[in-house]
């Protein structure tokens, strides 16, 4: 395995200092929808809750602020890199109630029970998803809360995405579309979390849409755009694809942030889907 780590039935980005960087800009882009998420689907003080695919930690410390010091957070991720930095972060923060280990998600196993598990942009990188949901909800309790945030990338790539429409951002979208697409990942996570959670197993799920609108040129999003371009380009030269490059990418945020401002304008993030479900008291 390279340094980034890449297979196309797992997470394509890999865990370099571009797309560590892109994690933490992620978290502050979506931490609100996680915020919201966690308290709609009650888990809350005392808990202890599994985080998968935690990557740089980003989720797990959100969940550590909603569980507080007497609940506990145990974030995996396959990636030692994204271990050892999240680890730190904790470390850092003296975050005494979150730990993290490294694990493949199908593989993971515990005697101890979780009250739920959490993932956010993790499904859409298994090639099975329902089956990836079942494995890792068989060490939640019965009755323990599912909470899965994905996106729904190719709704994008309708157009309706900027105002006024930018030909830069569609660039951007189609070539990232592309990528995801072409390392086997699902551009549509999102929208098919119904179907997932019922392949699953899950009962009394709940789903609903959000998308970021970025207009205001001090956003997060316009960074986290030149960062997730850059981490994608090792898996666009595996997979023969032109467009962007190294020397094409930097700068990107502040050409996008140039062009929105001064048409004040406003761009669409990828929309996600938040579904909320439960494991069933009892199991077939």
């Amino acid at each position: 395995m390279n340094e980034y780590e890449q297979t196309p039935s797992h997470y394509l980005l890999g865990h370099t200092a571009h797309e560590l960087r892109r994690l933490d800009l992620q978290g502050q882009i979506y931490g609100p929808i996680t915020r919201a998420a966690l308290r709609s689907a009650g888990i809350g003080a005392g808990a202890r809750v599994l985080d998968i695919g935690c990557g740089s930690g980003d989720v797990s410390r959100t969940i550590a602020d909603a569980v507080g010091p007497n609940g506990h957070v145990l974030g995996i991720d396959r990636g030692a890199r994204a271990i050892e930095a999240a680890t730190a972060k904790v470390s850092d923060l003296g975050l005494e109630h979150v730990s993290f280990e490294q694990h493949e998600l199908d593989e993971f196993e515990t005697a101890d029970a979780f009250d739920a598990v959490v993932g956010r942009f993790i499904l859409m990188h298994q090639r099975e998803p329902g089956r990836t949901l079942s494995a890792v909800t068989l060490s939640v309790r019965p009755g323990g809360t599912v909470l899965m945030i994905e996106s729904w990338m190719n709704v994008l790539r309708t157009g309706a995405h900027s105002e006024p429409y930018s030909d830069l951002y569609a660039e951007i979208v189609e070539w990232k579309s592309l990528v995801v697409e072409g390392a086997g990942a699902d551009l549509a996570a999102g929208g098919r979390l119904r179907a997932t959670f019922a392949e699953a197993g899950l009962v009394d799920v709940r789903t609903h849409l959000e998308a970021l609108y970025a207009g205001a040129v001090e956003s997060p999003y316009f960074e986290y755009v030149e960062q997730s371009v850059r981490s994608m380009l090792p898996e666009a030269r595996r997979l023969g694809l032109g467009g962007f490059t190294e020397e094409t990418s930097e700068g990107l945020a502040d050409r996008l942030r140039d062009e929105v401002g001064r048409r004040n304008g406003g761009l669409v993030a990828w929309p996600v889907v938040v579904a909320i479900g439960r494991v069933p008291e009892a199991r077939d």
